[in-house]
């Protein structure tokens, strides 16, 4: 096998990789937002600072997690784009 077809095979597979991660992060997100929204009617309306960490935290990973998803769909998109084009 030529190193263009190497290329593009080890392109796509990182397509499909990055695709499929998202998809599972994006599965944990939903337990993830369920289980955090649970926590946070339980101790939001709390004035302990220690319960606002607890919050604040959870509410920042909720961010990352998005963003993490988003990030590995933007990779998808774009090795399978360059994939294709080889």
């Amino acid at each position: 096998m030529s190193q263009l077809g190497q290329l593009k095979g080890q392109i796509e597979s990182i397509a499909q990789q990055a695709k499929s991660t998202g998809g599972q992060l994006s599965a944990f997100k939903a337990k993830f937002s369920q289980a955090a929204g649970q926590v946070q009617s339980t101790i939001g309306g709390s004035a302990q600072s220690k319960d606002k960490e607890v919050v604040q935290a959870i509410q920042d990973a909720q961010s990352k997690v998005d963003a993490a998803v988003e990030a590995l769909n933007q990779a998808a998109r774009v090795a399978a784009a360059y994939g294709q084009s080889l």
